[in-house]
């Protein structure tokens, strides 16, 4: 009868052990299942991030383009705005003389 007894009482010990370690099983899968479920999501963001960053970098790529064209244009406009002031001057100049030259002519 006492080795019944104590049987029972391994048993029973070893019920316990085997429910704690299923609980602890259990707890684990579940963490396990959380920790997944993060992994993927990290990875979507991971992914959104890096595609948001690649329409950054081209909408840079082309508003430089844009920057380099409007400062040449500008650069020309430049150059222009000078020949025509020059221009300006020119005429200014024979417009003088020839004024100058009617004045003596009269």
């Amino acid at each position: 009868e006492n080795d019944i007894g104590k049987c029972e009482e391994d048993k029973s010990t070893k019920d316990n052990q085997i429910r704690t370690l299923r609980d602890e099983i259990a707890h684990q899968e579940e963490l396990i299942s959380k920790l997944t479920k993060e992994k993927k999501s990290t990875g979507e963001n991971r992914q959104k991030i890096e595609e948001d960053i690649q329409a950054m970098e081209d909408r840079c790529n082309h508003l430089s383009k844009v920057k380099s064209k409007l400062e040449q244009s500008l650069d020309e406009c430049e150059d222009a705005l000078e020949r025509e002031k020059k221009c300006k001057g020119d005429v200014e100049k024979m417009k003088r003389k020839v004024e100058g030259d009617l004045k003596l002519t009269q």
